[in-house]
């Protein structure tokens, strides 16, 4: 306990002098500066502790070699993170663009994961790195989904229309699932553990979670109405969510997805039920209160990516790695999106196939539920293979949130230029 708070004010430290900075200096994207500045941190501990500059003693590196940032992401504040990020979706919205957003979710995310893995493989076996087919694909499988808390984070701020940042919000909360259930299905098949049907653990995931969603959000919205407290709405949303998770993580179904659908639940209850009861909540406790919950948990996570540099490992072939990383996200990305694209033939506000896709593709950003999910691979993987994708991970990470998260707001409005859409917002 007294390692996690010092680890929690160190964190709290970095976030207010990194954005104090921000703010004065280099005046970025809020979420990409506590990125980037923790980034340098972390090298700078890194080196410091290779020099040997800086002494740490084997039972303080034992603890901090045993503290998890997935564990904390995972058990802790994902499924709040998620319900936040999902009260931003618009039911309406959501429900306009179903289509695309179903198709991105599932389909792109599966074409992806397998052209990444694909594409790994080939490299691997040129390097002579011990990597087969299996692991490959978990690597894709990992680096794939679209993050949710960068998607909400950063790429509201960017101009975009509300028909395409619905698309990217909705594919981002929900193809986590998808990512999910196939880094299950390859963890399975890597470990020969007789449970590798992707479609029985894919259906597993996905309804049981929407199940738990509905059922738990249906049954708290009567509370919600049985008072006109914000506070104790506040409360029942908590509980809500907090619920849902952790039914979804016993039953092993998906809690990401469970906290997205309890997200969209509270949010089109709130609004229905503010909007027949003038009164209720005037000073908007309950939206303020998930607004600053958004921000903390975002601020927190994007300081405790950056400095987790400190556990990642170079190898052999590390710059070709990276380059490598860097090109097969955004080819196999590419390739998957415009796959789904032309079988829904619906693009936001009336853009055309092409654009839609190079928009779709530079906007994919990841965070931490990637980093998560490859740190989570420690506990089955030989330490090899365990640090090449770590490595990986960490760097596709960096790369789509500093320099496309940096940069898609550009394209955007290049490709405006380029591509004027028919019903754009």
């Amino acid at each position: 306990m007294g390692f996690f708070l010092i680890y929690l004010v160190a964190i709290l430290f970095l976030a207010v002098m990194i954005t104090m900075f921000n703010d004065k200096v280099t005046k970025m994207p809020t979420e990409i500066a506590l990125l980037l500045f923790s980034l340098i941190v972390g090298i700078i501990l890194k080196l410091m502790l290779s020099g040997g500059l800086l002494a740490v003693d084997g039972r303080t590196m034992g603890t901090i070699s045993q503290f998890r940032l997935d564990k904390v992401l995972m058990d802790v504040i994902l499924c709040f993170m998620l319900f936040t990020g999902a009260s931003e979706l618009k039911l309406p919205n959501l429900v306009h663009n179903f289509k695309p957003i179903c198709l991105l979710a599932l389909l792109t995310t599966v074409i992806t994961s397998l052209l990444y893995g694909l594409m790994f493989w080939g490299l691997a076996a040129l390097l002579r790195i011990d990597m087969n087919f299996t692991l490959c694909v978990l690597l894709g499988s990992i680096v794939s989904p679209t993050d949710p808390i960068a998607a909400t984070g950063i790429l509201n701020k960017m101009g975009l229309t509300q028909n395409i940042t619905a698309v990217m919000e909705g594919e981002s909360l929900f193809n986590d699932g998808t990512g999910v259930a196939l880094f299950i299905f390859m963890k399975n098949l890597y470990m020969d553990t007789k449970q590798s049907n992707f479609f029985a653990v894919m259906g597993k995931e996905l309804f049981g979670a929407i199940f738990v969603g509905v059922i738990v959000s249906l049954a708290f919205s009567f509370l919600v109405k049985a008072t006109q407290d914000p506070i104790k709405h506040i409360l029942i949303s908590l509980l809500s969510v907090a619920l849902c998770y952790s039914i979804c993580e016993e039953c092993g179904f998906s809690g990401v997805i469970a906290s997205v659908v309890c997200g969209i639940y509270f949010s089109t209850l709130m609004d229905r039920y503010k909007a027949k009861e003038k009164d209720l909540d005037p000073n908007d406790y309950y939206k303020d209160f998930w607004s600053v919950i958004d921000k903390l948990l975002n601020y927190i996570l994007y300081v405790m990516i950056g400095i987790s540099l400190v556990y990642v490992s170079g190898f052999e072939f590390a710059f070709i790695v990276t380059i490598a990383a860097i090109v097969f996200n955004l080819l196999a990305r590419y390739i998957g999106v415009i796959f789904a694209t032309s079988i829904s033939r619906q693009c936001p506000d009336g853009y055309k196939i092409h654009p839609f896709t190079m928009l779709m593709t530079w906007s994919g950003l990841k965070g931490g539920l990637c980093l998560a999910l490859a740190m989570s691979a420690v506990d089955f993987l030989p330490d090899k293979a365990y640090n090449l994708i770590l490595y990986v991970t960490f760097v596709t990470i960096i790369f789509t949130t500093i320099v496309q998260g940096l940069t898609v707001g550009r394209v955007f409005e290049w490709i405006k230029v380029k591509w004027p859409a028919k019903d754009a917002d």
